[in-house]
């Protein structure tokens, strides 16, 4: 790899740093390029390295924001993008900043950046780009008609000479858009007259060349060409649903752990759980077979704690409604604790144990309707035990909650804090998350701007992973902690719309937003392979019209045959296949589909651009024509619904 392969405007850009380690950073941003497409978390480590070497240089901190956005860590892109334009003072990189708070669940935060973007001789792809996400983000907050007009304009707008993948993008959001308003034909018109995907990639990877039919469209869901212990320098274990099942192991889970140990992988406990010492923890985990000391827990009754600390003075009198670990936590914290409201406490803990009555959270309450601040070490609805999912401290917050008329502050997952601090126990550099939960240790490692592992033994289904939202998807899926030890294989997109996964069958979301295997659809109580299930979850996210439907089912191992749902015969091939605008005759279109040069009257005269984004006011009066149009269709412009 030579640093003559950079773009020249960008070489020159590293002239400040010295000969050496210009040509060091030259060549890691060179790699970063390369692989973005193909190995985001791969791009992510060679940016990084240029980072390091060079975090003072912009085009260093962009390549940082870009493949951290593209490996899925959307917290630490919006730091790096946020970095590079106080270095640019400009709008750089405005539609990767929108697009990373969608990725973390809110849209509406996506919508006011972009509207708060000045496009003003801003390039036309980078325009394009702007579209594409307020649209996305539009259609996230229920604005689908909103979402469309957005892209209508856009292409209304677009000049006769437009690099025709721009036109194809556009072209299939607007599609996307349609399908979620129910306007199934157009969609499938709009499909039909799209210019072919450029499928000659600037980059041959040898698993791509021998896919002929697989495109370059990501996924949410990562794979790894070494085991993940191998690939991460530490696992944040959660306990509860991971570990073991109240007393009861989880099966594989101690042998899998000490394989990973043995590989090199650090390991932490990282858990909800606030009722028992760290001793106490570890005792069991020991007793279960994991090589495991008091030190590698991190609990939320230390996290709460510790943002406990940054409100209540040192001595003060703390009230605390739990168990063991948390009154231990706050003693050490160097708090008093007090056993009544009538001992005047500034501030309420509470934390789970099942001694907990009427009479303790009572207690609770009164102190807080008194003036004592409150604070959970989690929301945790549920409490994975041996015999199913019993009341979780959320539960019985709520409870306090609703008596107090008082929110609290709560620690512990889904909370950021907890996983930075587990990882600091460890000296981890590279953690990755490990958990049952979607809505707790997932999106918590999301927000931690950490990779996260799925495995099925615990809250979270198969299913809910499959119908996950953004902000709550894994990076990695597994049935269980053996996924920590097993090398993932990628999910790859093929031409014909399907999604496969290692050894998997190829999954698919038909127009009406059904899940199929091989054209079969998921039956009820379906089984499938855990590969087949990694793809079923990458065409689900993938997908962007109606709602997806997704049985429940199981999952096993890939060399089990119970999970190979049985091809259709040829004559039951089904309808969706055979539908319009899908197939071959999908990509015809002729050079009259590209007469996409109507708004040339709205091109920014000083910079020959067109305008995009129109304001709150231009976008109802847009949505006014629309309305229009719909009524009277012999008035209609045809060509803006091509």
């Amino acid at each position: 790899m030579s640093a003559e392969e950079l773009d020249a405007a960008v070489l020159r850009g590293l002239n400040t740093l010295s000969g050496p380690n210009r040509d060091i950073v030259a060549r890691h941003l060179v790699m970063a390029g390369q692989l973005i497409d193909l190995d985001p978390e791969q791009a992510y480590q060679h940016a990084q390295a240029a980072a390091r070497r060079a975090g003072r240089v912009d085009l260093v901190r962009e390549a940082a924001a870009l493949t951290a956005y593209a490996s899925g860590r959307y917290e630490e892109a919006l730091r790096e993008v946020r970095a590079v334009r106080r270095m640019r003072g400009d709008n750089s990189l405005r539609a990767i900043e929108a697009d990373s708070e969608r990725g973390l669940g809110r849209p509406e935060k996506a919508v006011e950046i972009i509207d708060a973007t000045d496009t003003h001789g801003m390039e036309l792809a980078e325009q394009v780009e702007l579209v594409l996400v307020s649209s996305g983000a539009r259609a996230d907050l229920g604005q689908n008609e909103v979402g469309l007009v957005l892209v209508d304009d856009a292409l209304a707008a677009l000049p006769p000479d437009t690099d025709p993948e721009l036109v194809r993008r556009l072209m299939s959001v607007k599609a996307d858009r349609l399908r979620e308003l129910g306007r199934d034909e157009e969609a499938d018109q709009t499909e039909a007259g799209m210019p072919p995907e450029d499928d000659a990639p600037d980059i041959i990877d040898i698993e791509l060349f021998q896919d002929a039919d697989v495109d370059r469209r990501g996924s949410d869901l990562r794979g790894s060409d070494s085991p993940l212990c191998e690939a991460f320098d530490a696992a944040l274990l959660d306990l509860d649903g991971v570990a073991y099942h109240g007393s009861s192991p989880v099966e594989h889970a101690a042998e899998s752990a000490a394989a990973a140990q043995a590989a090199g992988m650090k390991i932490a406990f990282v858990t909800n759980n606030a009722s028992r010492a760290r001793e106490a923890m570890a005792d069991q985990l020991v007793s279960l077979g994991f090589d495991a000391t008091a030190e590698m827990i991190m609990t939320s009754a230390l996290e709460v704690v510790s943002v406990m600390s940054g409100q209540v003075e040192p001595g003060s009198p703390v009230l605390v409604i739990g168990g063991e670990g948390l009154t231990r936590a706050v003693e050490d914290g160097g708090f008093r604790i007090v056993a009544s409201a009538d001992d005047d406490p500034v501030a309420v803990v509470q934390g789970f144990t099942p001694s907990i009555g009427w009479a303790e959270l009572s207690e609770a309450a009164y102190a807080i309707a008194k003036g004592a601040l409150y604070f959970a070490t989690n929301l945790d609805i549920t409490l994975p035990t041996e015999r199913g999912f019993a009341l979780g401290n959320g539960s019985l917050v709520r409870a306090v909650e609703a008596a107090a008329g008082v929110r609290a502050q709560a620690a512990g997952k889904p909370r950021p804090g907890i996983f930075a601090h587990g990882a600091e126990l460890i000296g981890a550099e590279r953690p990755l998350g490990v958990g049952d939960s979607l809505a707790t240790d997932v999106a918590g490692a999301i927000g931690a701007g950490v990779p996260s592992l799925h495995v099925l033994t615990g809250v979270s289904s198969a299913r809910d992973v499959i119908l996950a939202q953004k902000g709550q998807r894994p990076s990695y899926l597994a049935r269980d902690l053996r996924g920590l030890i097993e090398v993932h294989p990628r999910p790859k997109h093929h031409t014909d719309g399907t999604w496969t996964c290692g050894f998997s069958q190829a999954a698919k979301v038909s127009n009406r937003g059904v899940l199929s295997l091989d054209g079969i659809e998921l039956a009820d109580g379906a089984t499938v392979t855990l590969d087949s299930y990694r793809a079923l979850a990458a065409a689900a996210w993938d997908f962007a019209g109606a709602e997806v439907a997704c049985p429940e089912i199981t999952v096993v191992d890939n060399d089990d045959p119970a999970g190979i749902v049985e091809a259709p015969e040829p004559a039951e091939a089904s309808e969706a296949d055979d539908a319009p605008g899908t197939g071959e005759d999908a990509q015809a279109f002729t050079d009259d589909d590209l007469a996409l040069g109507r708004g040339a009257d709205a091109l920014d005269e000083a910079e020959n651009t067109p305008a995009f984004l129109p304001g709150e006011e231009e976008l109802e009066r847009l949505l006014a024509a629309t309305d229009d149009e719909a009524e009277d269709p012999e008035e209609s412009d045809d060509d803006s619904r091509a």
